[in-house]
């Protein structure tokens, strides 16, 4: 926390040359959804039980962009 803001640290920083191009904003910026389609259990192989596998699908999407921003950090 600085200041009120909490601070994530990422190492999946686009670098461009000597520039770093930073994400920040507020949480009500963007909205985030996750969910599982397809589940099936099926007999495993190497001991003795069930498995289960399912297909999670997610994404997200920006609902209020003037709540988020972009800045250009050169090192």
């Amino acid at each position: 926390m600085i200041d009120r803001f909490t601070v994530y640290v990422s190492h999946n920083l686009y670098k461009n040359g000597s520039e770093f191009s930073v994400i920040g904003g507020h949480t009500m910026g963007f909205t985030f959804a996750s969910q599982m389609t397809n589940m099936e259990t099926i007999r495993s192989e190497t001991t003795f039980g069930n498995i289960i596998r399912g297909l999670q699908v997610y994404g997200y999407k920006v609902v209020k962009p003037e709540a988020l921003a972009t800045m250009i950090v050169t090192v």
